[in-house]
């Protein structure tokens, strides 16, 4: 790759954008709209709208480096499916490569009012009259 990897963080531009766009439009992206310190160093990455095309900007400490690649078959993955604003070194490799990222799905927490069917046998019932429990009302 072209970037040094050392602290290097990747950045997702969270909108597809105007492939047409150069080095002014993508840096107004990168330092208006999300806030960045492009003389940091760090990788911020665009995807076009059709999702054939990205687009990378970084400082490389003597001037702004714009990095293009067009998938010829196939697409990237969409903004949508990657649900995050900054990768790894390693998923824009895959990314680059036109593979898509997959997150492990978290479980989520059971409110209170949510119940969980047990499989039988795990639980035995109680019988009536043990415990110091009387008969249900008949």
């Amino acid at each position: 790759m072209l970037f040094e990897t050392k602290g290097l963080r990747i950045f997702v531009y969270a909108e597809a954008i105007d492939m047409r766009s150069g080095f002014d439009r993508l840096l107004y992206y990168a330092r208006d709209k999300m806030k960045a310190h492009i003389d940091q160093g760090h990788v911020y990455l665009f995807f076009g709208k059709n999702r054939r095309r990205l687009k990378a900007i970084y400082f490389d400490g003597t001037g702004l480096v714009l990095v293009a690649k067009r998938m010829e078959r196939g697409s990237f993955m969409s903004i949508r499916e990657l649900e995050q604003n900054e990768i790894t070194l390693q998923d824009l490799r895959l990314i680059f490569h036109g593979s898509v990222i997959r997150r492990p799905v978290l479980e989520r927490s059971m409110t209170p009012r949510e119940s969980v069917a047990l499989p039988r046998g795990i639980i035995k019932p109680i019988e009536h009259g043990q415990h110091g429990q009387s008969p249900p009302p008949g």
